[in-house]
């Protein structure tokens, strides 16, 4: 039976190990006081829970903060993330809006929890996580991602129910390819399991309805250079339409020449003329014209021929519309 001595000692344990794994200081006198033990015995409770995590933590220490004045984790191993590694993933996170508020509550907790200086980082998100606003599905995506993620790599077949943009329900048996993120969404990009289907299709991860691992079921890519190439497919993808794969040339006379190639990172420059830059970039053809259109007359499409026209085309297109009756 636990002694009312070993019980104090515990909940002692625990509430300080509590605010020592959450980034905090530890104040020796004020724990001995708020106890009433010497400040040795806190010591030693500061011993026991540095013992304790360095059984699975071995970069882990418990040190003395002069300038905080009180005891703090210190992670300066090859695992640890700075404060100002935690406080720029939290920004990106927060304005990819890619999870909803349940799951970056989560995300966040577990990276503040990380942090030497919680408090500084808090007041720093405060107003963005106060007025986090995530895209409309609501749906859990961190544990799809990981389900998909591992089946890409084991070349699992999958059964998948699907509901597309139309409100329309399928199902599918696929082989999953690649995962990315792009403008807000995760998606994933499979092939259908049938032999005459072999073409790649994009999936937005929020809209399985299920999705469930065939038994004993795998496929196989034999020639590695088939292989699907994340970081390829990104440099040529705009806003998830593929189409064609297209070789295109635009003039642009913007203020900002990083900035297209920012957006296209396959795109290089060919000349320049009279404050105008002939760019040539390799681009799945329909996300791109998108991009195009958006940037109004600083833009000229020159070839392809029929890129041109379809440019063209669209443009009248819209400028019916703004007609006057």
């Amino acid at each position: 039976m636990e002694s009312y001595h070993d019980e104090k000692k515990t909940a002692r344990l625990l509430a300080i190990y509590d605010q020592i794994i959450q980034g905090e200081i530890v104040n020796k006198q004020k724990w001995a006081d708020q106890y009433e033990v010497s400040d040795k015995t806190i010591q030693r409770d500061l011993k026991e829970i540095e013992d304790y995590l360095q059984s699975a933590y071995p970069e882990i220490r418990v040190v003395y903060d002069r300038k905080a004045k009180g005891h703090r984790l210190n992670r300066e191993g090859s695992v640890a993330l700075s404060d100002h590694d935690i406080f720029a993933v939290i920004k990106v996170l927060m304005d990819a809006r890619a999870f909803n508020e349940k799951e970056m509550d989560e995300i966040l907790n577990h990276l503040l929890r990380l942090s030497f200086n919680r408090k500084a980082i808090e007041l720093g998100i405060r107003n963005e996580r106060r007025r986090y606003h995530p895209v409309k599905h609501d749906e859990d995506l961190i544990e799809r991602i990981w389900f998909f993620s591992q089946n890409i790599r084991t070349q699992n077949v999958l059964d998948v129910q699907y509901k597309k943009q139309d409100g329309k329900i399928k199902a599918y048996k696929i082989n999953p390819l690649g995962l990315l993120f792009n403008e807000y969404y995760f998606y994933l990009i499979a092939e259908k399991h049938e032999k005459d289907d072999s073409g790649s299709r994009i999936f937005r991860l929020d809209r399985f309805l299920n999705y469930a691992v065939c038994d004993d079921e795998h496929f196989k890519i034999v020639d590695d250079s088939k292989r699907f190439k994340e970081g390829e497919f990104r440099e040529r993808i705009q806003f998830m339409y593929t189409g064609e794969l297209t070789t295109i040339k635009f003039k642009f006379k913007g203020d900002s020449l990083e900035s297209v190639f920012d957006r296209l990172p396959t795109a290089k420059p060919i000349s320049e003329e009279n404050g105008e830059t002939l760019i040539k970039a390799s681009v799945y053809g329909e996300g791109v014209k998108k991009w195009l259109l958006s940037q109004g007359d600083w833009v000229e499409v020159i070839s392809p021929p029929s890129y041109r026209k379809e440019m063209i085309e669209m443009i009248e297109r819209m400028r019916v519309k703004y007609e006057m009756d």
